[in-house]
């Protein structure tokens, strides 16, 4: 039993999107993703790719936290706003209606839905500020499975 146990455990998760596992090193994660760089003050966890596809899909980025011992533990693409419409019906296609929200301040706005996949926690964001949009959409693994409650 101490052998299964141990080998379910060394076993990354499935993540959010084919080709990634929640705990996948950073070398795993560079060979899907590209060419990847650290970023701001905390460059040993936080790092990004430019020019990647999601299938057929550009993402001008996406940005990741990884850590030496839990490998990959969170993962957000930015998508053209021209391509959110096609994101939120696959996304709902897939896992059903989404919780969603919307937040108006006097310079910004933001547009967001939520999704628990009981393995995944999704969440995607419209922010409107000034003349600038930007679609946003991020994931990390769930800590509650939606069946607990």
């Amino acid at each position: 039993m101490a052998v299964v146990v141990v080998f379910l455990h060394g076993t990354p998760a499935s993540a959010c999107v084919e080709g990634l596992a929640w705990g996948m090193p950073l070398e795993q994660v560079d060979a899907h993703l590209g060419p990847v760089q650290s970023t701001g003050d905390r460059a040993q966890e936080r790092f990004e790719a430019h020019d990647v596809l999601l299938d057929r899909l550009p993402v001008s980025r996406v940005t990741f936290e990884l850590s030496q011992t839990q490998g990959l533990k969170s993962l957000a693409y930015e998508f053209a706003i021209d391509d959110m419409t096609e994101v939120l019906a696959g996304l709902r296609a897939r896992h059903g209606s989404p919780l969603s929200t919307s937040i108006e301040e006097a310079d910004s706005s933001d547009q967001i839905w939520v999704w628990n996949t009981g393995e995944d926690l999704i969440t995607a964001v419209k922010r409107k500020a000034k003349d600038e949009q930007k679609f946003l959409l991020s994931y990390r693994p769930s800590r509650l499975h939606p069946q607990t409650l």
